[in-house]
């Protein structure tokens, strides 16, 4: 996996990404463009995305390094 798509880099622009959609959406309701809600709206869609995947890369690290804790630990008793 890249750097740009690590956990802590993902869920950062999953949450710029919210707020720019909210933003957008609000705007759209203000000004009654329903394309910029739809924008807006689409862009939170994005932003849940991006968080998740965070997410479950932050859960996958966390397995990799118990499964690592575990071989260090069976090396150790052969």
């Amino acid at each position: 996996m890249s750097d740009s798509n690590s956990g802590p880099a993902e869920g950062a622009k999953g949450v710029a990404e919210g707020v720019k959609g909210k933003a957008k959406e609000a705007f759209g309701t203000v000004t009654g463009s329903d394309d910029m809600k739809h924008e807006g709206r689409a862009q939170q869609d994005k932003a849940d995305a991006q968080r998740d995947a965070a997410k479950k890369e932050a859960e996958a690290e966390s397995a990799r390094g118990g499964a690592k804790a575990a071989e260090e630990r069976q090396k150790e008793n052969q």
